[in-house]
């Protein structure tokens, strides 16, 4: 026996296979015609069941309405019975509907739903047919047309609601209206031959509407189908997409920690090397090569301040500060390379207060001077400072360099682009010092702004939170760098031996005493030869196995029972890594580490430490 699910999808692929040959239907690509007509099959059978409820609802009020008016004037005993029918297909139906609606998705995708449906349609529109059969010679004409109206409603209701399951509706309205039809063209009488042939007619045009309406629900359906498919498409491409930028930030750190690691060792050996080489010639082949290892250092900053962005680790403090004691710092840092360009260069000596982070002000400031000098070839660059209102203070660069065309405004601020660096001159950086600034300032919440014209230069403004100058604290001595003390002994673990003899030869020449181990294990053991105790830890982050310089720290604290001071240096820049040492609270430095910044930071832990110490003393 064929099923109506069998006879639905014949009669579906026949009235496509009408409209393609035709050519009013446009077959669309990438969908397999039998899978779709499934799907959309699938969809009528829930459309129709969703709404069901309401549509033996209605057909049920209308039979009990029609029965107490009829019975009014006849207490007919058939009417009683027929009623009965209809109650009974009624909660045939409803059953059918409850079963449906509270069933699982691999239930309700069986085909067996749509015989259901159908029989149920078939059942009730027999009963509502057998009603002229049995009552129609009991009533007088005005009656029976008033019967045919009701009739003829339920199938224009029908014909809008039901057809979204065509055999279903088919069902329904056939049995329901033909018989009403024969009984008037038989009765006699002229009148009601002519209602007859009208509602077979009314019939016909229904039937046509319905397949119209069919027509539509299908072509949402489909259109629905593809949307789906699409967002499905885009959600794998953005899964694609996510996956490639994971990708790229593991690449990039671990390209960036290989790399950083000979050139951390090289950068020591030339600082040791600079103390030892009295040779005038061979003094400047040094500096050239310092400057070589100071531009590769720069471009790995750029890395790293991306994926400390994207960790999220840069903390925002703010203070009051005058505004040219900043400026000042960014004078003396440009204006050598401005002189050597031929530009004058005018930094505002005017002082405003600000309220700001200095550090991350600083480098949003610093990353747009080095644009405007590496890409003005003539003319002027300016920096100036303007107080706005009460509360805003506006900061202006401007240059007359080369400009940016309209149409590359927008992608300037993205990551590793570059208009005018086709070449890609590694001088001219990575293309991220835009990108940074913009995500600084959005840190910062300062807004930043940029008007560009190609060919004549740009203009850069920042509103920056005016500051007070009664809350300006007093700038921190800088500690005395000569002096990282005589004898201080210093503890230095990693797993590259480079770095070991660097670091060795460069502290020995800033006079400390000097212990390498590759390891913990080795440090301890180290430790327990000398009988000492280091005055500072400088562990890399990456160790042999599965150990860190976290672990390492922690396990000589624990053997010496001595909160060493520490730093860990590392060459890792992914985002997780960098959260992972912050949240440990040990000063984080990054390789290459500049000698000057690394003497630094061990001047103020040395200093914090004996400061510590004679508390205790005290």
């Amino acid at each position: 026996m064929v099923s109506s699910y069998e006879l639905y999808v014949t009669a579906a692929g026949a009235y496509r296979a009408n409209f393609v040959a035709a050519g009013l239907y446009e077959h669309r690509d990438g969908y397999d015609l039998s899978d779709i007509e499934r799907k959309i099959y699938h969809e009528q059978i829930r459309l129709i069941y969703s709404q069901g409820t309401g549509l033996v609802a209605a057909s049920t009020l209308c039979a009990v309405c029609v029965t107490l008016f009829l019975w009014r004037y006849t207490q007919h005993p058939l009417l009683i019975w027929w009623l009965a029918a209809i109650g009974i297909s009624t909660s045939l139906r409803l059953c059918s509907i409850y079963l449906y609606l509270n069933a699982t998705q691999s239930v309700r995708e069986l085909p067996r739903w749509g015989t259901f449906y159908l029989l149920g349609s078939s059942i009730t529109g027999i009963v509502w047919g057998v009603w002229p059969l049995c009552f129609y010679s009991s009533f007088a004409p005005e009656y029976l047309l008033m019967i045919t109206a009701i009739f003829a409603g339920m199938v224009a209701v029908s014909a809008a609601a039901g057809s979204t399951y065509f055999p279903a509706f088919l069902g329904f309205s056939i049995p329901m209206l033909i018989p009403m039809s024969i009984a008037h063209i038989l009765s006699g009488d002229d009148s009601m031959a002519f209602f007859g042939g009208n509602l077979l007619m009314f019939l016909v045009v229904n039937v046509i509407l319905a397949i119209r309406c069919n027509r539509n629900y299908r072509e949402f359906i489909l259109s629905k189908l593809e949307n789906l498919e699409l967002i499905d498409r885009l959600a794998e491409e953005k899964r694609i997409a996510e996956r490639a930028m994971v990708a790229k930030s593991r690449f990039l750190a671990a390209a960036s920690h290989d790399l950083r690691q000979p050139l951390h060792a090289m950068g020591l050996f030339l600082s040791a090397l600079r103390k030892r080489e009295k040779d005038p010639k061979s003094q400047r082949i040094v500096e050239d090569m310092t400057k070589s290892a100071d531009a590769l250092n720069s471009l790995f900053n750029s890395l790293l301040d991306v994926s400390r962005l994207d960790a999220e680790i840069i903390e925002f403090d703010p203070v009051h500060v005058p505004s040219n004691s900043l400026f000042d710092a960014l004078r003396a840092q440009f204006e050598q390379q401005a002189i050597e360009k031929n530009l004058d260069l005018n930094i505002s000596t005017d002082s405003q207060v600000l309220y700001c982070d200095v550090v991350l002000l600083e480098r949003v400031l610093r990353n747009l001077l080095s644009n405007a000098v590496q890409y003005t070839n003539s003319g002027s660059i300016s920096l100036l400072c303007t107080e706005q209102s009460n509360d805003v203070v506006r900061i202006a660069l401007m240059d007359t360099g080369l400009g940016i065309a309209e149409e590359f405004k927008e992608d300037v601020f993205s990551e590793y682009y570059q208009v005018n660096n086709p070449e890609r001159d590694r001088s001219k950086g990575l293309g991220l010092g835009l990108s940074i600034v913009r995500r600084l300032c959005e840190l910062m919440d300062v807004p930043l702004n940029m008007e560009s014209t190609d060919g004549e230069g740009t203009i850069f403004t920042l509103d920056v939170p005016r500051g007070r100058g009664e809350n300006i604290l007093e700038q921190a001595k800088p500690v005395d760098a000569g002096v990282l003390g005589v004898n201080n002994c210093v503890l230095v673990i990693d797993d590259e031996m480079q770095v070991l003899q660097s670091m060795r030869h460069m502290l020995e020449g800033w006079g400390c005493e000097v212990m390498l181990a590759e390891n913990a294990q080795d440090a301890t053991q180290i430790l327990a030869l000398r009988g000492c105790i280091p005055d500072i830890v400088i562990s890399d982050y990456r160790l042999a196995g599965v150990s860190t310089g976290v672990d390492a720290v922690t396990t000589i604290r624990v053997v010496l029972d001595v909160p060493v001071p520490a730093i860990i240096v590392t060459g890792d820049t992914s985002p997780e890594r960098l959260k992972e040492v912050k949240d440990t609270g040990l000063r984080l430095l990054h390789k290459p580490v500049h000698p000057d910044e690394l003497s630094e930071v061990m001047q103020i832990l040395l200093a914090k430490e004996d400061t510590r110490a004679s508390r205790v003393i005290a």
